[in-house]
Order: C-alpha cells, then structure tokens, then sequence
C-alpha cells in the first residue's frame, strides 16, 4: 500500500509539468480544442444568464445573484470572442485561383491574377451563434500587398506591387497586372502585415478568344537586295484543348518570298501550320524572306520600310482570310480574331562597280605612253558616290585618270575615263602588266570594284630600210613574173 501510494504522489508531482511540457499555444490543434472547451463554457453561461434574467424578473432571485450570473456569462463570452479571433487571425491563407495572360489589343502582355481568402471565417461556422461577433469581422483579411517576381527574385509586373483594401471571406478579387517580360513562370508573393507568402505558378493562356500569343526576338531589320532576313517568333497558346493554325504573311510584296521553318528543326522542316496540345503549347518558329536582286517600283522602294504581319490563323476563318491580293490593317485583323505579330523589313540597295575595256592589250615603242578609254558602271542598286580610279603599274611607271574623280554615278549609268601608262625612259622591250583598282561610295559603306589587269608590250624599234626591204624585193619579183609571162604570151 505505502508503494501504491508513493507512485501516485510522484505521479501527481509530475503530471503538471508533463501537461505544460505536452502544450503548444502555437499548435492549431491545441487551439481548436481550446475553442471547442470556451465555446461550451460560453453556451452553458448563456444559459444560464438566461434562467436566472427570467428568474430575476419575476422576482424569485435577488439582484446580487443576477449580476453575478450576468458577469459570468460576460467573462464567457469574451473568452470565447478571443478564441474565436485567435484562430480566425493567427494563420491567414490567401489561394490563388487562377492567373490567366493574354495579350493585348497595344501589343502589351497583361496577367489576371484572381486571388481568395479561404481563411475560414470562423463568424460563418454554423456553430458560431453568439450575436457580437459582426464587429469583429473575423471573415476579413485587410491591407494585403501582392507582386510578380521572376525566378531573380525581380519584379516584372507593372505595378510593381498591387494593394488589396480588403478581402472578404470566399469572395474572389481579380488583379491586373502587366508583363513587362514574357514569362511563362512567375512568383506571386503577398504581404499582409509583418508575413508574405511566395507561390511559384504557370501562367494560362486565355483561350476565351482563340487566339495565340506571338512574340519576336526584334520586329525590323534592314535587308540588302539580293539577301533575306530571318524573324525569330514563339507562338503559345496554353489550353487544355487542341488546336491547329495556318501560318500565314499578309501584306508582304509577292516580289518578296517567305518561308516557316521549325527553328529545332531547321531548314529541312518547313511548315505551313502548327498544332498545339495540352502538352505541347509553344512552339519555336523562324520566319525568312528573300529579297530579289532588284527592286520594282511598283512593289517596293529601296529605304523605305514594309509594314507587313506574320499571321496564325484559326482554321474556321482560313478561307475567308487568305486574300493575299488585299492588304489588311491591325485592326482587320482584330475583328477577325487573328493572331498577329507587326514586322518590317527596309530594304537597302547593293551598291557594285564594274569596269570596262575595248582592249585589255597594249602595244608600244620605247618612248610611247599608253593612252585608253575605260568605262565605269554602277551595276548596283543604289547611287554611287567620290569614284575614283587607281593603278598599281610596274616600278618607275606613272598612270593618270581623266577625270579623277566621279561626283556621283545612279545605278545603271556609266561615265568614260581616259588612262594614261606612262613607261620610264629607257625601259626594256618586254611585257609588263598593270592593274586598275576602282573604289565608291554607297552611303557610309566603301564598294571595291574589280580589279583589272592590263598586259603592256614594249616592243624594240625597227630600221626602216629593214622593215621596207623585204618588201620591196617581193614587190619585184612579182613584177618580173607578170612581165615574163606577158611576153611569153605574145609569143
């Protein structure tokens, strides 16, 4: 007996410190007990209040006993209030429903982030009866601060931070926001107070419109004639459905062509269309014109820009859209439900210079120059500007060019040049070679033409007498042969 009353003392010594050692006031579950106990505790004293009010009117219990009972049922009930607003307030939770981007109709990327509070109103619980709870609004969640961040940690929405007055109970709010980068991850991070919460999620596409969400690495370019020009385009469309698209270029001059390829693919996989899935929603594309070597006028001028759209098109309004002869405008294309994205292309005129000769070969006697005529030509496609010819000749040579200098020369014109080889005194009979170097302007760039060569032979002087000899001993004996035979004949 003395053992079994030893342990139950000792038990007794420990079980509160073992009981303060088991509670958390933080753990939730303690709280919810907590609030379970206070809200009996409260319900018993209301009860309570509530006899001892009908007693007291018909004047069964004296005042003192009801203003006892009254102020035991006012200590209940503000217990229960504070429990009540502990664990509505302790751990507010904001979920985020959807956030949804779309584009548009400026170009611009814009999120709509709908958010909730799903803290639990504890005031709606079907248990929570007492009438004083309204002032507290326990169903509320007040000043809430909310922003998009990359995965820097940067902020890439605009406002940088959007303010929620106040969030009332399972009531959705909606919060628009713009991109300033095309994510298709971003961080949602909420502030309330001195707590902020983060949530990494994917960005849904809007699929409301149909329409696909087009992006560019760069819009314009300037293109050389005779060259093309590649345009890097990302085409998404998140949706839980299927959905196929004809990849199309409006308002570009047909003197212009144009090609889709799989910018994975590369060359080799050229496309007329994309399919995008649920889990296949962005695709990579590279779009290529081809300028011709020469531009007409009636289609497009050089320097001046060609607005024209890369277009994906639903397939219901394919048909009715596929009018290369008409030229569109954004708005067209808007009330048409068409993806689009602007593009320009200034096309640059090449600029190329020729030189020509009736002669490459010249022949001449010590003592003599060299004296041609060479023509210039602007064979390219814009004016050419400060012509000038040089020649590299042999060592102690001199060359000349009349005029030396060509203001300005348009395309497909041509100007005479007159060049002067002047050998040195006394030089070798011999062949010697000297090269023509043509150089230009076209605009800012320096043009080269080709280089032309031209062969010079020196050859020695004759006597006159050696040169006329010879001839003259034919032309007599020619004419001993006619004569011989005339008399022969006569004969």
């Amino acid at each position: 007996m003395n053992i079994k009353l030893l342990c139950l003392f000792f038990l007794a010594l420990l079980q509160p410190g073992l009981c303060q050692m088991l509670y958390n006031p933080n753990d939730e579950r303690f709280k919810s007990l907590y609030l379970e106990k206070v809200q009996s505790d409260y319900k018993l004293q209301k009860e309570t209040f509530d006899r001892q009010k009908i007693l007291f009117d018909k004047g069964l219990i004296s005042e003192q006993e009801f203003e006892q009972s009254e102020a035991a049922f006012k200590t209940a009930q503000i217990t229960y209030q504070q429990a009540v607003l502990s664990v509505a307030f302790e751990q507010p939770h904001i979920t985020i429903d959807k956030a949804v981007k779309h584009q548009s109709m400026n170009g611009k990327t814009w999120v709509k982030l709908t958010l909730r509070n799903t803290t639990g109103g504890v005031a709606t619980r079907e248990d929570t009866t007492f009438e004083d709870m309204e002032d507290f609004c326990s169903d509320r969640i007040a000043n809430v601060y909310v922003s998009l961040l990359d995965d820097e940690h940067a902020v890439v929405s605009q406002p940088y931070e959007a303010k929620i007055p106040m969030m009332k109970y399972n009531e959705p709010v909606t919060v628009d926001f713009v991109l300033l980068r095309d994510l298709d991850y971003v961080t949602v991070k909420e502030t309330r107070g001195d707590k902020s919460e983060e949530s990494k999620i994917l960005l849904q596409m809007d699929d409301s419109a149909n329409r696909v969400l087009i992006t560019l690495d760069q819009f314009s370019q300037e293109v050389d004639l005779g060259s093309q020009a590649t345009f890097g385009l990302t085409l998404s469309l998140f949706s839980d459905r299927s959905y196929s698209y004809r990849l199309c270029v409006l308002n570009l001059p047909r003197q212009i062509s144009r090609d889709f390829f799989d910018a994975q693919g590369g060359r080799n996989a050229r496309l007329s269309q994309v399919k995008f899935c649920q889990d296949a929603n962005t695709k990579q594309i590279s779009l290529e014109t081809y300028l011709p070597d020469r531009c007409d006028s009636t289609s497009f001028l050089v320097d001046k820009p060609i607005d024209f759209f890369a277009a994906a098109i639903p397939e219901t309004t394919e048909e009715e859209i596929l009018d290369q002869t008409k030229t569109y405008t954004a708005s067209d294309l808007d009330r048409l439900h068409i993806s689009y994205a602007h593009l320009e292309i200034i096309p640059r005129g090449v600029g190329r210079i020729s030189v020509r000769t009736n002669n490459y070969y010249q022949e001449i006697s010590p003592g003599d120059k060299v004296n041609m005529s060479l023509t210039i030509h602007n064979d390219g496609t814009r004016p050419l500007d400060d012509i000038r010819a040089r020649a590299d000749v042999p060592p102690e040579w001199s060359a000349g060019f009349t005029p030396d200098l060509i203001g300005s020369l348009l395309p497909g014109k041509e100007q005479t040049v007159s060049a002067t080889f002047t050998p040195p005194a006394g030089v070798e009979v011999g062949d010697y070679e000297a090269t023509v170097k043509t150089i230009a302007f076209a605009g800012s760039k320096q043009v080269d033409g080709e280089n032309k060569s031209i062969r010079i032979h020196v050859s020695e002087k004759r006597n006159v007498l050696e040169t006329t000899m010879p001839i003259m001993l034919i032309f007599g004996l020619l004419v001993g042969i006619v004569t011989f035979g005339i008399r022969l004949s006569r004969r």
